[in-house]
């Protein structure tokens, strides 16, 4: 007779809700207990669920070629490095007698994937939490000459992760004629899946993909895309039909030194960097149309680095949808900055870390409007809630 204490009588709900508050080891111990547990902490709900529970961390590459996660959560105590970051994986390959072969590149992530490069137009997908990989299609050198990723994506229709590539095919095998693809790559199929034709303009002959920002379904590619200096547009490509369309960029009426997409309160925006002082926020109003409406100017002085000089912005992220994480590629040093959008706010600042091997977490600096050194946030428009009759 049952005495009704099993685990199992458990429903689906109940159960999600016990695991979904696990680390992420005992999740996956949990995976293998039933088909029915694996189904549900397997699930693309949970994993979100799980996600959204877990401290958010920011995966970096040292100078030793090994991946680490270090947590976004300026509240940690600097002395513990073991708190501050978390060793994933070494990117060193080797041959088959241990000799040093070279090393991958880390070129994608999503939804807690990494996609790896061993050579052009071999790709790896690998899940860091699990120690799981596989191999994708081969691309290069067969069926295609050369190859050079886009982006990566999760296609709705079939549930799989693809990687979009644009690739160079001869016509005929030793010929100087080709032609250029786009391809996409799945852990589902053996073979690449020819797309579309791409420009011509190959991406070596002008710039390589930059990483895309996905926003409701569709990739966005700003700058660097082979068709930016013919049309000056964007590139964007819907994720769920796999169809390409350009898309005007923000008027901003100069050449920043630094622009970049981002996703922030929910909208798909531009951060220009203006005069090195300056940051010009660009919200798209119309994604048909193209229109974009300048939502925001900060004024946003550098702050100094350790070594005194000051920090100069050459990239942009979103971090949680209302914070900008701004990076320094000469000195390594990470900032991030936070930003109201449904009022008058404040920027405020905190330094995450250098890569100089003495990486230092600050305590995050609250500001308050008025105060000496803070920059204001200047808005320019209302947002739609906040319009008058």
């Amino acid at each position: 007779m049952s005495g009704g204490g099993d685990i199992h009588a458990l429903c689906d709900d109940a159960l999600a809700e016990i695991l979904v508050r696990l680390p992420s080891e005992s999740v996956l111990r949990c995976r293998a207990v039933c088909k029915s547990w694996r189904r549900i902490a397997t699930g693309r709900s949970f994993l979100a669920a799980h996600a959204a529970r877990s401290p958010r961390e920011m995966i970096t590459l040292t100078q030793s070629w090994t991946l680490s996660a270090v947590p976004l959560s300026p509240g940690l105590d600097a002395a513990d490095d073991g708190a501050r970051r978390r060793y994933l994986c070494d990117l060193s390959r080797y041959h088959g007698d241990g000799k040093w072969a070279g090393w991958s590149t880390l070129v994608a992530s999503l939804d807690g994937l990494l996609v790896l490069q061993q050579r052009p137009g071999l790709y790896v997908v690998c899940n860091p939490t699990t120690r799981q990989w596989t191999n994708l299609p081969v691309l290069a050198p067969q069926p295609c000459a050369a190859a050079f990723q886009c982006g990566f994506y999760h296609h709705r229709p079939s549930g799989e992760y693809r990687l979009l590539c644009h690739a160079e095919e001869h016509r005929e095998p030793g010929s100087s004629d080709w032609k250029d693809y786009y391809y996409t790559l799945s852990a589902g199929s053996t073979l690449p899946r020819r797309l579309a034709r791409a420009p011509a303009d190959r991406p070596y002959k002008t710039d390589f993909y930059e990483l895309p920002v996905a926003h409701r379904g569709t990739l966005y590619w700003l700058c660097l895309h082979p068709e930016r200096r013919r049309t000056g547009k964007m590139l964007a490509f819907h994720t769920d039909s796999e169809t390409f369309r350009l898309v005007s960029r923000p008027p901003t009426g100069y050449a920043p030194p630094v622009s970049a997409l981002l996703e922030l309160d929910g909208a798909l925006c531009a951060v220009a960097n203006r005069n090195w002082m300056l940051l010009d926020v660009w919200v798209l109003q119309d994604y048909e149309a193209g229109r974009w409406t300048l939502r925001h100017r900060v004024a946003a002085p550098p702050p100094k680095c350790s070594d005194g000089r000051g920090l100069l912005a050459t990239w942009a992220i979103s971090v949680d949808g209302s914070t900008i994480l701004v990076g320094d590629g000469i000195s390594g040093v990470c900032y991030r900055w936070g930003v109201v959008f449904n009022e008058v706010g404040v920027w405020v600042w905190d330094r995450l870390g250098d890569s100089n091997g003495k990486r230092s977490f600050g305590s995050k600096i609250e500001a308050a409007p008025g105060l000496c050194g803070c920059a204001h946030v200047q808005p320019l428009m209302p947002r739609a809630s906040e319009k008058k009759c």
